[in-house]
């Protein structure tokens, strides 16, 4: 910033020289116009005695006075050699000063850049760092509640149940929390994401992501986020870099705490919970429940439950305070 000051101060210099000169000359010329004034006027003055004969005196003062119009001639040209040299001079001068203060600006602006790269790393180096260590807050409570839980007995219960498979087929998705059952719209919800999202795309013309609402539905909203990114892609020249545009991640944000049933009621026979797995084929459906540390206990008994009318489980654990969520480089649920 220094040198860009320096710079427009002797640009400032330079034009200050330069209208100085400028004046000069006009100065100069104004004095050139009065003196050809004068010189037009004497020599109609002797133009008007030509007719009376002249005296030696007078030829010799006609003389001396041509003489003398004729040193003031070759005085103001010699003045205006010298004004128009200090003039290219000063136009030489102010060329390098611009010169001078393009190469500060384009200096300026690689640094700017750098330092524009570089604070960008620095905050996603925090982001992460702050993601880290959320993670292993949620890991280091969910380990007390294992070792809290560990010091009481525990039944053993065995489901014959085959190995965990991943999902791919229909999946109708709940969540059980505070021992409370709740149905998870989730597919509804995506399906209307993936109609929506490509319609607030104009949203990221001043920003590189915008985050957007949708629902809520059946108690619950999703957030979504969507992200603009320029990556190398392989071409048939070389890496090339591409802008893409994409559904980040969501989340599910319920409306109220106390969503669903508890288990007992859950169970029922006239339960919601039984008349929404009515809808759905137990050979071609997976039952994912998404279960948080506070009900651990009950997921074994829904689980037995959706054993024996024959529905295969999927189990999903958060970490308590971690809504549901996707994104494209999340996992598929594992049935059993």
């Amino acid at each position: 910033m220094r040198r860009y000051r320096g710079g427009q101060q002797e640009t400032d210099t330079g034009q200050d020289s330069f209208l100085d000169i400028v004046a000069n000359l006009v100065g100069i010329l104004i004095i050139l116009v009065m003196v050809i004034g004068v010189r037009a006027k004497d020599a109609l003055v002797e133009a008007a005695v030509a007719k009376q004969p002249l005296s030696v005196v007078d030829i010799e003062a006609s003389k001396t006075s041509a003489d003398g119009v004729q040193r003031d001639i070759h005085a103001i040209q010699a003045k205006l050699d010298e004004v128009y040299g200090e003039a290219h001079l000063q136009f030489s001068h102010r060329d390098h000063l611009a010169t001078v203060l393009a190469a500060v600006k384009h200096d300026l602006n690689g640094q700017r850049q750098k330092l524009d790269d570089t604070a960008r790393k620095g905050y996603d180096l925090e982001r992460k760092s702050l993601e880290a260590r959320r993670e292993l807050e949620d890991l280091a409570r969910t380990q007390q509640a294992i070792n809290r839980r560990a010091m009481e007995p525990i039944p053993l219960r065995h489901l014959p149940t085959p190995l965990a498979k991943t999902v791919f087929g229909r999946e109708v998705h709940f969540r059980l929390q505070g021992d409370r059952l709740v149905y998870v719209p989730l597919n509804e919800l995506v399906d209307v994401l993936s109609n929506e999202w490509k319609k607030k795309i104009w949203k990221l013309e001043g920003s590189s992501e915008v985050v957007e609402t949708i629902g809520p539905q059946q108690g619950f909203r999703l957030k979504y986020r969507i992200e603009k990114t320029v990556r190398g892609v392989q071409a048939r020249v070389g890496v090339q870099r591409r802008e893409v545009v994409q559904v980040a991640g969501f989340v599910l944000m319920p409306v109220r705490d106390d969503l669903g049933q508890p288990i007992s009621a859950a169970l029922a026979a006239d339960s919601s919970f039984r008349q929404i797995l009515s809808n759905y084929d137990p050979q071609r459906t997976t039952v994912t429940i998404w279960t948080y540390p506070d009900s651990f206990d009950g997921f074994q008994v829904v689980k037995e439950e959706l054993y024996r009318l024959g529905y295969v489980t999927a189990g999903r654990p958060l970490p308590e305070g971690y809504p549901i969520g996707g994104s494209p480089s999340g996992s598929r649920s594992a049935a059993q």
